[in-house]
């Protein structure tokens, strides 16, 4: 389900090790918007999706599409898988399907002509909980499509159930509260704070509840309703804040930062990317932090707030990732969905450059360039010849592959010529450099060159003593 439990604590009991992703397999969504929503994971490893046309997917873990269920408007809400496999989500014409896993659908109920953008959950006796924005209400339906009670707040829905281990229910509303409610449906409180609250509140270890409002206040509520502390971000926030194993909270905000903030409420540090953050954090087994940026990138950093590394899909992400038992790490973008594996992948080695490193101008000289790539991968060469030209990547050549390359220097000075090396998977190597010295030809020692290469056989030993 939606931030991996019910909790959404973002935390997934998987993971894998590695500097570097590569593709595993993507898909190509549709030409007019990939997915806001974000996917869920059943126990076979198949995937589901809504997109943002009319079709709700179900995917197999080789990114093969299994079959479409066309719903003809968005979704936005993410899906929750129950322990049969039956598939819960609402979609942007207001109704909230129940879907067979072989694509067929269970049941069908319409909640209002507003959008059914709010992702549901599902507690341990199998009833779901999922809300509306015409309606303004949460909802608490059993598995057969009959509604066991409505709660009406005072404001449009876009935020998504979470559940307590006690039962409480909390969710947002666009009135600018938080709202507990018990699961017979009766008000616990609500909790304001002046502006929508559209973030989906996660649950701590301590039944701390945080979440983020449009004022830019990431909030921590005591399960009584009382403030705990309150951490100013900057920014609107609307994301579902991502706990970590140590108790840090994890959460982005319409500026691009990417927030840790200590149990305490002060802040451990941010990362700043190049546009709003509409995607949840996800933190993997070793509390690996992976969060999506409407600038294209999605994000791998370290829980010291250092970066692992960046993979730039195609258009923004607004999607929150999710990691299968393989470590695989599925993200969707405005065009497309990703399957991404973690790999170990070491940069080429430095390259070394040999050739002429005393010459004259306007005269071409040959170079020699080799590197090597530790996992034998294809190796692509980027060469700065110091005069202000460059050859930029060429390749692939073999690892350990010796290429030679020609420039001709048209002034006189001293040059440092550097290489870099980068592999198929765009790890690159530090600069290998090498310092080539040009003297100044002066004009008639070139008329005499001129001369005797007309006139070879004209004054032999002139020729020989120029030389």
């Amino acid at each position: 389900m939606f931030h991996h439990d019910s909790r959404h604590t973002g935390r997934s009991p998987y993971g894998s090790i590695g500097n570097f992703v590569i593709i595993k397999w993507s898909i190509l969504l549709n030409e007019h918007g990939g997915a806001i929503s974000s996917p869920a994971i059943d126990d076979n490893g198949n995937l589901y999706l809504g997109q943002n046309d009319r079709y709700f997917l179900s995917i197999d873990s080789n990114g093969l599409i299994k079959w479409k269920y066309n719903l003809n408007d968005w979704v936005h809400s993410s899906p929750a898988i129950s322990s049969d496999n039956v598939i819960y989500f609402g979609a942007d014409n207001g109704n909230f399907y129940s879907l067979y896993s072989n694509g067929s659908l269970k049941w069908t109920i319409n909640l209002g002509e507003g959008w059914a953008y709010s992702s549901p959950v599902i507690d341990e006796n199998g009833l779901i909980y999922t809300a509306s924005t015409d309606s303004d209400r949460l909802y608490a339906f059993f598995q057969n499509g009959t509604i066991k009670w409505s709660y009406k707040t005072d404001g449009w829905i876009y935020s998504s159930p979470a559940i307590a281990d006690d039962g409480t229910i909390y969710i947002g509303s666009n009135d600018g509260c938080l709202y507990a409610v018990y699961p017979n449906g009766t008000l616990r409180w609500k909790f304001s704070t002046g502006r929508e609250v559209q973030s989906p509140p996660s649950i701590g270890s301590d039944s701390t509840i945080y979440f983020g409002s449009w004022n830019g206040y990431v909030y921590a509520l005591n399960a009584n309703g009382t403030l705990k502390w309150k951490y100013n971000t900057g920014s609107a926030t609307e994301t579902s804040p991502a706990i970590s194993s140590t108790g840090e909270i994890i959460t982005g905000s319409y500026g691009g930062k990417i927030c840790c903030i200590n149990p305490d409420g002060t802040l451990k540090w941010s990362y700043q990317t190049n546009d709003d953050i509409f995607s949840s954090p996800a933190i993997d087994k070793n509390n690996i932090i992976y969060c999506g940026s409407y600038d294209g990138y999605l994000y791998c950093l370290n829980l010291n707030g250092t970066l692992r590394w960046k993979y730039l899909t195609y258009g923004g992400i607004q999607s929150s990732p999710v990691i299968n038992n393989d470590g695989i790490i599925f993200i969707a973008s405005y065009n497309y969905f990703y399957a991404l594996q973690i790999i170990n992948d070491t940069a080429p080695s430095i390259p070394t450059i040999t050739g002429i490193e005393n010459g004259i101008v306007r005269r071409q000289y040959d170079y020699t360039i080799v590197s090597s790539d530790l996992e034998d991968d294809n190796i692509y060469y980027y060469i700065d010849w110091g005069d202000g030209k460059t050859t930029e990547w060429i390749g692939p050549y073999d690892s350990s592959e010796e290429i030679i390359q020609s420039h001709t220097w048209l002034i006189r000075g001293v040059y440092e010529v550097k290489v870099k090396a980068r592999d198929g998977h765009g790890m690159e190597s530090d600069w290998g450099t090498l310092s080539v010295t040009m003297p100044y030809e002066p004009p008639y020692f070139r008329f005499f060159e001129w001369f005797f290469e007309q006139f070879p056989n004209t004054f032999p030993l002139l020729r020989l003593l120029l030389k």
